[in-house]
C-alpha cells in the first residue's frame, strides 16, 4: 500500500495592509483668503476627508465618516464640488442617527447653489433630512409624489423612491409607500435599501419586511 503523502499546508491568507495615518491638518489662518486652485493643501485636505470619510461609511462606520468631514472648513472645499461633499456628510449623518446635524446643514443645502449637473443629488439629500427631521410634506416638495415629476436622474431615483416612501409613510399612506419601496427592489435588489437601513424613518420597517422577502 502506497502512503498517502502528507497534504501541504495552506498558504497564509493575506492580511490587508494597514490604513497610512490621517494627512496633518495643514494650518489654517483665519485671515486668509479661501483656495483658488486645486493644488492648495487645504484643498487637497479636503479631499482626503472626503475619501477617508467614503471608506468609513463603506464599512458601515458612518460616526467616522460623519466626523472625517463635519469640521473641514466649507472654504476649502472647492465650489464646484462643495455641495455634492455635503450631501453625502448628510447622508452620514442620518446613517449615524444624529439627526440634529444633519438638520443643521438643511440651510447648506440649496441646491440653486450647486452646479446643474447635482443639483438633484443635493435636493434628494435636503429632502432625505426634511423626511427624518419630521417635514414629509417638505420632503415630498422636493422628490415629488411620483417619478420623474422633479425630473430625477436615473442615478437619483431609487433614493428619491426611498425618500419618498419615508414620507409617504409619516401620513400614513403605508400601502403607496411600500409601492415605492417594492419598485427599489424590483429595479436595483434590496441592496439599495439596506444601505439606507441605518438611516432609520418611518418606513424602515417596510424596508426590513422587503429585504427579508428578498
Amino acid at each position: 500500500m502506497i502512503p498517502r503523502s502528507p497534504r501541504a499546508p495552506a498558504p497564509p491568507r493575506p492580511t490587508e495592509p494597514p490604513r497610512p495615518p490621517p494627512a496633518a491638518r495643514p494650518a489654517a489662518d483665519p485671515a486668509a483668503a479661501p483656495p483658488t486652485h486645486l493644488g492648495d493643501p487645504r484643498v487637497a485636505y479636503a479631499y482626503a476627508a472626503h475619501v477617508v470619510g467614503q471608506s468609513l461609511a463603506w464599512e458601515g462606520n458612518y460616526k467616522a465618516a460623519a466626523a472625517s468631514l463635519r469640521d473641514v472648513p466649507r472654504d476649502w472645499l472647492p465650489p464646484q464640488v462643495r455641495l455634492l461633499l455635503l450631501s453625502h456628510l448628510a447622508q452620514w449623518q442620518l446613517c449615524a442617527g444624529d439627526i440634529d446635524a444633519a438638520r443643521r446643514l438643511l440651510d447648506e443645502l440649496d441646491e440653486d447653489r450647486a452646479p446643474a449637473s447635482v443639483r438633484p443629488l443635493v435636493r434628494g439629500a435636503r429632502a432625505a433630512v426634511l423626511a427624518r427631521a419630521g417635514d414629509p410634506e417638505g420632503a415630498l416638495s422636493l422628490v415629488g409624489r411620483r417619478d420623474g415629476e422633479r425630473g430625477e436622474p436615473a442615478e437619483a431615483r431609487q433614493r428619491y423612491r426611498i425618500t419618498r416612501a419615508h414620507a409617504l409613510a409619516a401620513l400614513g399612506e403605508l400601502a403607496a409607500a411600500r409601492a415605492e419601496l417594492r419598485r427599489v427592489v424590483d429595479d436595483v435588489g434590496v441592496d439599495e435599501l439596506c444601505r439606507w437601513i441605518p438611516a432609520g424613518g418611518p418606513a424602515r420597517a417596510t424596508m426590513i419586511e422587503l429585504i427579508d422577502e428578498g
